[in-house]
């Protein structure tokens, strides 16, 4: 058997990555598969780790013990070696909050189930990616706006910590939604999608999605393929807030598409300006502020589900 490369984020899931590791670790030693590991000190690390196990240990199967945050970092080290004619398979083990990547490729929550998946490697995807200014890549999805600050307070949140030990951790996504909305202010936004301009005033969150799901469980974009060579971007606008509570409500089963207040593009070349400058977030990680340019690139990377 070839060499597996593993990297490990133990702060993942607030712990359970690292529970998850002496599980997985232990398995590896008994059954004599042959491994290395790197494990995560600090957020941001996971894309320097991936390219460094890669090119110094010469692995064509990387597996990533984490959450979306872990995924969204190792996979930039990935396209960026894939640009260099170096490939190597990427695959998971959850334990995120979110674990939206998982969920869009069917990923056995179980972790011995979800390594098996990885060793056997019955099913290999090529996945598009979404790419941005300065290095900025994303697996599932970057937005602006009302997700973006979401995300940023989420992740700041005591209670994300707090809900995680409870096993509850899709909830957090919900309780800052509940907070954002209370508040948020819309604005007019300026969408192009591969050449055309659309003006949109009170818009709330413009989305650009390579999967369905977002926010641990939200369906923003239920048509979206990582497959497909092309994303789907979502719209929400709205002058009054109370007039969003439907889709509010109907987002998670992904039944707010035929709602007036949301439309939906599909294009390979998007940018976004806006009124003000509105939160991004890619992959559920904050990623700064607007304006936004991105680009599709289809079959980008390998992975394993």
């Amino acid at each position: 058997m070839q060499l597996i490369g593993f990297i490990i984020n133990p702060l993942s899931g607030d712990g359970r990555g690292a529970n998850i590791w002496k599980e997985i670790e232990t398995h590896l030693q008994m059954n004599q598969i042959p491994y290395v590991s790197k494990i995560t000190q600090k957020a941001g690390e996971a894309k320097e780790l991936a390219i460094s196990i890669i090119q110094e240990h010469s692995v064509k199967k990387l597996i990533l013990i984490g959450g979306d945050g872990t995924i969204h970092e190792a996979a930039s080290g990935l396209a960026h070696l894939q640009k260099e004619g170096i490939h190597c398979s990427l695959a998971v083990i959850p334990a995120g909050t979110g674990n939206d990547f998982a969920k869009a490729y069917s990923i056995p929550k179980q972790p011995l189930q979800a390594l098996n998946t990885a060793i056997a490697e019955k099913k290999k995807v090529q996945i598009d990616l979404l790419r941005g200014l300065n290095e900025l890549i994303a697996v599932n999805s970057i937005g602006a706006g009302f997700d973006g600050m979401v995300a940023k307070l989420t992740n700041e949140s005591s209670y994300k910590k707090y809900l995680n030990r409870l096993g509850l951790g899709k909830l957090s996504y919900f309780l800052t939604i509940l907070r954002v909305f209370a508040t948020y202010q819309p604005c007019t936004v300026w969408l192009e999608v591969d050449g055309t301009v659309h003006e949109l005033p009170h818009t709330w969150l413009a989305a650009v999605a390579n999967i369905p799901f977002y926010g641990g469980a939200i369906q923003i974009c239920p048509s979206a393929s990582p497959h497909d060579g092309m994303a789907d971007i979502v719209i929400i606008q709205s002058r009054g807030r109370f007039r969003l509570l439907p889709v509010l409500f109907t987002v998670y089963q992904g039944k707010h598409t035929n709602h007036p207040a949301v439309s939906f593009y599909k294009g390979t070349s998007i940018s976004l300006r806006t009124q003000k400058p509105l939160l991004i977030q890619a992959d559920g990680e904050y990623a700064g502020a607007t304006p936004l340019q991105i680009t599709l690139e289809p079959a980008s990377i390998t992975v394993i589900c």
